[in-house]
């Protein structure tokens, strides 16, 4: 990777955290800290956002396959710090978080170059469907146990509607501030 990509590579990374965790404070404040709180996720997947969507964009896909496999370690062991009951939500909230970002560094970013604020609403759109999606699965998977307190499906799917939508609006406008500042020093120098 020559200099200019390596710049990119963190610029994308930086900013598409940074955006998430402005986003994450204006709406939950300190309690983005908070591991156990759920605005800690614009913390957590800000930053690992940003590190996927980089290494998805610029690194061989093998490569950002072993990063995204040791964030989804990391991540999971700071957050369930002896407490492994419902790993298994969290780990799908992750993988619908890196599909977003995937699909976004893979086919999104090549076509939507062009357009302004296109990425910004394209990431923000796949994460709401993303967070959705999960939450129709966890319908279903608490359904077929009589032991665990049913939930109200609309009220869940509109929550993580909006959840997956700020998060991924966040890490949206990290990136097109990150184009921005590309545009203007690098390709711009060249």
């Amino acid at each position: 990777m020559n200099k200019d990509k390596i710049v990119e590579f963190l610029l994308d990374a930086l900013l598409a955290a940074v955006g998430s965790i402005l986003v994450g404070l204006i709406f939950f404040g300190r309690g983005i800290f908070d591991s156990n709180r759920v605005g800690y996720q614009f913390l957590s997947f800000g930053i690992i956002g940003g590190v996927l969507f980089s290494s998805f964009r610029f690194l061989k896909l093998w490569i950002a396959a072993i990063i995204f496999v040791l964030f989804l370690v990391l991540n999971e062991a700071v957050l369930h710090l002896g407490n492994w009951d419902f790993i298994w939500q969290d780990v799908l909230y992750f993988v619908a978080m890196s599909s977003s970002i995937f699909f976004l560094a893979k086919y999104y970013m090549p076509r939507l170059a062009g357009t302004i604020l296109s990425r910004l609403f394209a990431v923000s759109g796949m994460f709401a469907v993303g967070f959705t999606i999960v939450t129709i699965v966890f319908y279903f998977i608490f359904a077929a146990n009589p032991n665990i307190p049913r939930f109200n499906l609309a009220q869940m799917i509109y929550y993580d509607l909006a959840q997956g939508f700020l998060l991924g609006f966040g890490i949206g406008a990290g990136i097109e501030g990150a184009e921005f500042v590309i545009k203007r020093t690098l390709r711009n120098a060249a």
